[in-house]
């Protein structure tokens, strides 16, 4: 795939993620959008597909005007998606970390009620299992 200097690229397994910045908007559509072109190629080229039903796109930004785009992967205009996980990490558009403390707070509330059930009075686990289950 031909790099283009204005679309970094962060590839985890068999996640891949685009992104692009910059004040124009415009810009960055015509950036993403021939880097997409060219994932389609190399794609193509190496006998790949792209699930494009979970291929979605997101902007970030904390500006109270709506940003239209449209990025396509082939004939495929791809969805645009206020919050979106990432490798267990909530991203909302607006930069937000709400969600993200809400998950992690309901994780730790819940891990936190397991430590809480192996330490019985009159019975429960010994401290080194615990210390570990810890």
């Amino acid at each position: 795939m031909r790099s283009n200097p204005k679309v970094r690229a962060l590839l985890f397994a068999d996640n891949l993620v685009l992104w692009s910045a910059d004040r124009d908007i415009r810009t960055i559509q015509e950036s993403v959008n021939t880097a997409l072109d060219a994932l389609l190629a190399w794609s193509n080229n190496n006998e790949m597909t792209v699930n494009t039903s979970k291929t979605v796109f997101q902007v970030f930004t904390l500006s109270t005007k709506p940003k239209a785009i449209q990025l396509f992967y082939g004939d495929c205009q791809l969805q645009r998606t206020q919050e979106v996980t990432y490798l267990g990490i909530v991203l909302d558009s607006r930069l937000r970390w709400n969600k993200q403390a809400s998950r992690v707070q309901a994780i730790g509330k819940t891990r936190n009620g397991l430590l809480k059930r192996l330490t019985g009075v009159k019975w429960g686990t010994t401290q080194d299992l615990f210390c570990t289950t810890y």
